[in-house]
């Protein structure tokens, strides 16, 4: 699995020549129908994205491409690398695994693995680099065809396996290979595995019935016998190439070795420990050893009786070195077992600590089963475990849906509550880091609705087996197919709500923190510094207010003067009489100063203390069921633990109208 990141890492690999693999991504597997049960084939892929800053945090999208016609210069193009090439004049419908950021520009469309109408199935890519000699003869192409476009290239135009490969191949001839690869397409009645081992040169085999075979980052395939065109398909220079490079290597019988020649000098860590880790797995009495030079591609078992199972596939994608008793730890609990008192010295040895299949970078897991009973366009079942496979849980969808389901559209880059892929992240996110409290509960729990749904898978694959031989009648049950998908997606979408906000609950119960919003967010992400709460400013104080001048008193009121009082008039003699005398009257002013009174008083408003929001996380009201209705892993152990990994007998629930059911434990 490659983004702009994973370019730029080839290119300094290229530009530095380095002798041994540094990237650690994808793996593969492949068992043949000779090695089933069932006799059906089952492929698939764990999808890592380990690259800073979102490494193992990387949405995805479950979707149906219809079928579409083009006009003559049209043209697909790929955001990643620039690559082109022209669309088909039809084009069939095809289910693909988009990456969610595709389109803006950053990161290219990725859809990873997908079925189409005519029945044929494809997972690309597991990356592998070719060493630096074969890089200087036949270097990469800048814009040949890259991962990001291949299955949006391949699927809508073949009809067969064979078809799919060849097909890769030309346009390899043509355009050139932006990346070295490792592809599986396959059919009703052929499977292969092909190795895009430099710019211009790949080989592809016919996958043999009776083999499996596991396959990290880097080439497996050793001497083929290029002149078998039924079984092989080769670019006609691969052994010229290596040659002129100076890189060309032989087997112990002097046959050309496809690996070794282009090829690491020895496997890297995260390759070998995988590869060893799946064999081992799968066959535990093989005889291979961690320190082997090379790992032979398709085995057949120790023992010739073994049979294999959908949940033997499913437990390889999951595996966390729990079958090697304690030899090696996942690389993802680096200093989570301690030791001593203050927890500061790490228990574990730094050799043993190795990469996982089920590691924390895995953000789709997927196992394609092919029935050959079922109709051709049905082609078969994907079992997708979306999300980290160490918890997710994995969920059957025939290849001729119509529609998927609205939980595997969000394009959210951060944790969505209405996205699939977010909430099974969230729910591993919890039980990866509070294993003290959840232990292997959830994985348990998630087995146990496996081993319901694939009852209900073959309940259906014996129903529409009768429509193998009748094309027109197996198109006519599309909307059925659909309609019963849309269904059951609904069902464990709001199953695994209530599950989420159990846990959740659980967790905050306990004490202990649950963001999965801040959770998600890229690792150089920083939380911005709370804001300093807006100080109010002093209120500004009112001046003195003006003393009112003191009122001026007023005058008193001049007091008329008394009248003078005339003398008593001398009686004059009579008969003379006196003159009469009017008194003098003055008026009075009665005027005053009012008394003015008067005052000021200045007020300001206070501003408000500013406080910073936090949000946390809240159960979705829309999807998730109430807590007491949730389903518990289990009730052994203690008692107040919900999630003990002891499970009680359990009752079914079965789905209306959908055929499905599952364990709800008490």
């Amino acid at each position: 699995m490659k983004k702009w990141l994973l370019k730029l890492s080839l290119v300094v690999m290229t530009l530095l020549l380095l002798p041994i693999q540094a990237v650690q991504a994808c793996c593969g597997f492949i068992i043949g129908r000779q090695l089933t049960k069932d006799g059906t084939t089952l492929f698939g892929r764990t999808e890592d994205y380990p690259y800073y800053p979102n490494g193992g945090k990387h949405n995805k999208n479950f979707v149906v491409v219809d079928a579409k016609n083009y006009k003559e210069g049209d043209q697909l193009e790929d955001e990643s690398n620039g690559f082109t090439y022209p669309h088909a004049a039809s084009e069939m419908k095809y289910t693909a695994t988009y990456d969610s950021a595709r389109g803006d520009g950053s990161n290219g469309a990725f859809g990873e693995h997908g079925f189409n109408e005519a029945g044929v199935s494809m997972t690309s890519t597991v990356t592998a680099i070719p060493n630096k000699k074969v890089l200087k003869t036949d270097p990469l192409t800048e814009k040949g065809i890259p991962e990001a476009a291949m299955l949006d290239v391949v699927l809508p135009r073949v009809k067969s396996a064979r078809e799919g490969i060849e097909l890769l191949a030309k346009v390899i001839e043509e355009k050139g290979s932006a990346e070295g690869n490792t592809v599986v397409i396959a059919d009703q009645k052929e499977t292969w595995y092909m190795e895009i081992l430099s710019g211009h040169q790949y080989v592809a085999v016919k996958v043999p019935e009776d083999k499996y075979a596991v396959f990290a980052n880097t080439y497996y395939l050793g001497h083929v016998n290029l002149n078998d065109t039924e079984n092989v398909i080769a670019s006609k220079d691969v052994e010229k190439v290596a040659k002129e490079s100076g890189s060309y290597k032989t087997d112990k019988d002097g046959n050309f070795h496809i690996a070794k020649s282009y090829g690491p000098e020895k496997y890297a860590e995260g390759d070998r420990s995988r590869t060893y880790a799946g064999i081992t797995l799968l066959d535990p009495k093989s005889k291979v050893t961690y320190e082997d030079d090379e790992y032979e591609l398709f085995r057949s078992p120790t023992d010739p009786n073994k049979k294999f199972t959908l949940e033997d596939a499913f437990a390889l994608q999951r595996n966390r070195f729990e079958h090697l008793n304690g030899r090696f730890v996942p690389d993802d609990q680096i200093g989570v077992k301690k030791q001593g008192d203050n927890g500061s010295n790490d228990a574990v040895r730094k050799d043993q600590y190795k990469y996982a299949l089920g590691n924390e970078n895995v953000i789709d897991a997927h196992v394609y089963q092919i029935n050959p009973n079922l109709p051709k366009s049905f082609g078969g079942t994907l079992w997708l475990g979306m999300g980290p496979s160490r918890n997710t849980p994995y969920v059957p969808f025939y290849g001729n849906l119509k529609d998927t389901y609205e939980a595997f559209k969000p394009q959210t880059a951060t944790y969505d509550p209405n996205s699939w892929y977010w909430t099974v992240w969230h729910i591993d996110n919890m039980a990866i880091n509070n294993q003290d409290v959840f232990g292997k509960s959830v994985q348990d729990h998630w087995k146990a609705l496996e081993k319901q749904l694939i009852i209900e898978q073959e309940a259906s694959d014996a129903k529409y087996k009768a429509l193998k031989d009748n094309p027109e009648a197996a198109k006519a049950v599309e909307d059925e197919v659909t309609a019963n998908a849309l269904a059951l997606s609904k069902k464990l979408f709001e199953h695994f709500k209530s599950y989420e906000a159990d846990m959740h609950a659980h967790l905050i119960e306990l004490g202990r923190k649950d963001d999965p919003y801040r959770a998600s967010k890229p690792d150089d992400y920083k939380d911005p510094e709370p804001e300093k709460p807006v100080q109010p400013e002093k209120p500004v104080q009112p001046e003195k207010p003006v003393q009112p001048e003191k009122p001026v008193e007023p005058e008193k009121p001049v007091q008329p003067e008394k009248p003078v009082q005339p003398e008593k008039p001398v009686q004059p003699e009579k008969p003379v009489q006196p003159e009469k005398t009017q008194p003098i009257q003055t008026k009075v002013n009665e005027e005053g100063n009012p008394n003015n009174r008067f005052g000021y008083a200045a007020t300001k408003d206070k501003e408000s203390y500013v406080s910073t929001k936090v949000e946390t996380f809240v159960k979705p009201e829309a999807k998730a069921q109430d807590p007491s209705e949730a389903v518990s892993a289990g009730n052994g152990g203690n008692e107040n633990n919900r999630f003990g990994s002891s499970f009680a007998k359990a009752t079914v629930e079965t789905f209306p109208n959908t055929n499905y059911s599952y364990n709800v434990h008490p």
